[in-house]
């Protein structure tokens, strides 16, 4: 009876075991994981070393007392799956294995040093152990960075470096020779060779990378150029040194009128915050944007509602049908070129925003394109910090580089320098500028990655950026449109908008009865007009009069279309008696002077049959005779 017990109990633990079985290779389905792949080991608060296995490589933490809490369970798992080659070929490395994870599934990892092996194999010829390090990912900011400690042993095939958190890391070597490397559109060219370190390498990225951007300061500017010269505002642009280096003109009619600018001088300009009846459009966040570095440099200042025309750049503003009239006002902005310094330095380690300019362009299109935008100025701020907010919500998986987190970090980095601009040397040498910018530069850049910032390893990368004010000060040393006393000195731009009115100007300006000597010009308030006069007749030959000489009762008669457009007035004949001179169709250039209460009809050629006379004629308040 017994016996029989037993066998009937022993089907069902039996079935218990296939069931735990089933379960066990579900669940591990489901993971995704390979147990092999994964390895642990305990740690307590006295510290000490703990090792692993992720994959083919083994991976060792070197916990400091206190680096960890007692019973830390620390798990290392290789991540394959993990694409670092956007980062790679940015930055111009290699790996040498997958990325390996490092966390807790136990208690908390605060500090240590970490130690991956390497397969020396899979070293091209040249390149030595100085060229071997580590990169750890910080989701937080969405890219790699380096450990710039990280040492490599070539004796053990082994590489170590301090951590600032615990999360992705993985070894890589700099990539021998020479390559030319893209960031932001801008092309660096970058030289390894046996003597080259990774801290030296990384130092001479982010220096090129920053001198490459803020050389656009020092372009040869573009041509102002305004394909349909609006008929309905007028723009008038100044320097408060009086010179020509900043111009506008105003394109285009209808609801919106496209203000075109040209900075002329080595220097961006940085325009206030935008007037009522000014704002940006998406075609003013595009125009010139063959590069992300323009477009982010125009989000940023739109962020304060603010609009940055580069040096030696375009740009230009939209004028809405709010704008009576109204001064734009901008000035040479140490701030700017400090963002500028900033950008080469963060971007060097962003492949993301570098790469991926249609994002930051769909960021601008949906700010200006907002109901609060249309406001201008404290509107356009609004519109485009909610969108970025707005943006900042959706992360990309671990280890993918983040445009979203990488452009939130930049963003955050700008807000910064905005909030140690008083401390920018905006008077004083060229030289001084360049320093107080670049000492911003640094001082932001820093706060910004200040979550990899081990050991001040950081704070001496950017230390490199040192050299970037020799380098640019000996690019404007000739430019002397804003050379004053031997010194480079900041300036003003100003833009006067104002609506042209044109009933209005030739009611004040042309309407009325202007003589001169034998003829007449008459013109009323709608711009029609008649210009009459006597012509000098041949008494030998009268057959060589004009045709109108004899004509009743007015003699030689035009008569005409005034139009006023802010380039000009023009005077187009509607009817002629002396249609050899004065054809139907003819157009003429027109003009007044105010105060002396005159008009020259036809600026290019005199008026009168033979060229006798002169082409002024005077109103009822001249004080000279006009016209002989």
């Amino acid at each position: 009876m017994q016996f029989m017990q037993q066998r009937e109990h022993h089907p069902v633990r039996t079935a218990v075991l296939i069931a735990a079985t089933v379960m066990t290779l579900l669940l591990g389905g489901c993971t995704g994981e390979s147990p092999s792949d994964d390895s642990t080991a305990t740690v307590g608060a006295e510290g000490g070393e703990v090792s692993g296995d992720a994959g083919e490589q083994r991976v060792t933490v070197t916990v400091p007392r206190e680096g960890a809490r007692n019973g830390t369970e620390v798990q290392f798992r290789e991540l394959p799956e993990v694409d670092t080659g956007p980062t790679d070929k940015h930055l111009g490395v290699a790996g040498l294995g997958a990325p390996v994870e490092i966390s807790t599934t136990r208690g908390a990892l605060a500090r240590g040093r970490v130690s991956l092996s390497y397969d020396s194999k899979k070293l091209p010829r040249g390149v030595t152990a100085k060229q071997i390090g580590i990169m750890v990912f910080d989701s937080g900011l969405g890219a790699w960075f380096p450990l710039l400690d990280a040492a490599a042993d070539p004796r053990t095939h082994r590489v170590t470096g301090t951590a600032p958190h615990f999360s992705l890391f993985r070894t890589f070597f700099v990539k021998p020779g020479e390559q030319l490397l893209h960031i932001a559109g801008r092309g660096i060219k970058m030289t390894a060779d046996a003597g080259t370190t990774v801290m030296g390498y990384f130092q001479k990225l982010i220096t090129a990378s920053a001198v490459a951007i803020v050389k656009d300061l020092f372009a040869i500017p573009p041509d102002l150029k305004c394909d349909k010269p609006s008929g309905t505002v007028v723009a008038k642009a100044s320097t408060a040194v009086g010179d020509n280096s900043f111009s506008a003109c105003a394109d285009g009619d209808g609801k919106q009128v496209t203000l075109n600018m040209v900075n002329g001088m080595a220097y961006p300009i940085r325009l206030d915050r935008l007037p009522s009846g000014v704002t940006v459009t998406g075609r003013d966040v595009l125009l010139g944007s063959g590069d992300s570095i323009t477009v982010i440099r125009n989000v940023f200042w739109m962020t304060q509602g603010q609009r940055i025309i580069a040096g030696a750049k375009a740009g230009s503003v939209t004028v809405n049908e709010k704008m009576k009239s109204a001064r734009l006002h901008g000035h040479m902005d140490g701030s700017a070129v400090a963002f500028d310094v900033l950008l080469g330095t963060l971007l060097a380690f962003m492949p993301a925003l570098s790469a991926d300019k249609t994002w930051i362009e769909g960021i601008a299109q949906k700010a200006v394109n907002s109901a609060s935008a249309k406001e201008g100025g404290a509107g356009l701020a609004r519109a485009t910090r909610a969108t970025v907010d707005d943006a900042s919500t959706s992360k990309k998986p671990e280890g993918q580089p983040d445009v979203v987190s990488q452009f939130g970090t930049l963003m955050g980095a700008g807000d910064c320098l905005l909030d140690v601009k008083d401390a920018l040397s905006e008077n004083g040498s060229a030289n001084k500028r360049f320093e107080s910018a670049v000492k911003a530069a640094q001082t932001c850049a820093k706060l910004a990655l200040g979550r990899v910032e081990a050991t001040e390893l950081i704070p001496a990368l950017l230390d490199s950026l040192k050299l970037v004010p020799e380098i640019v000060q000996s690019q404007i040393a000739g430019i002397s449109n804003i050379l004053t006393g031997g010194k480079y000195k900041l300036t003003s731009v100003f833009v006067d908008l104002s609506r042209f009115d044109s009933a209005a100007i030739i009611k004040a300006e042309y309407q009325g009865t202007w003589q001169a000597h034998r003829r007449k010009i008459s013109i009323e308030a709608n711009g029609s007009g008649r210009y009459n006069w006597s012509p000098f007749l041949d008494y030998a030959d009268p057959s060589n009069d004009p045709p109108c000489a004899t004509a009743q009762p007015e003699g030689c008669e035009v008569s005409f279309r005034l139009t006023l457009t802010p380039a000009g007035a023009t005077a187009e004949v509607t009817a002629s008696n002396d249609l050899e001179e004065w054809p139907i169709g003819r157009k003429v250039r027109v003009s007044s002077n105010v105060g002396a209460d005159t008009i020259v009809f036809d600026t290019d050629d005199n008026v009168d049959y033979d060229g006798a006379g002169s082409n002024e004629f005077c109103g009822p308040r001249a004080t000279r005779y006009c016209g002989a």
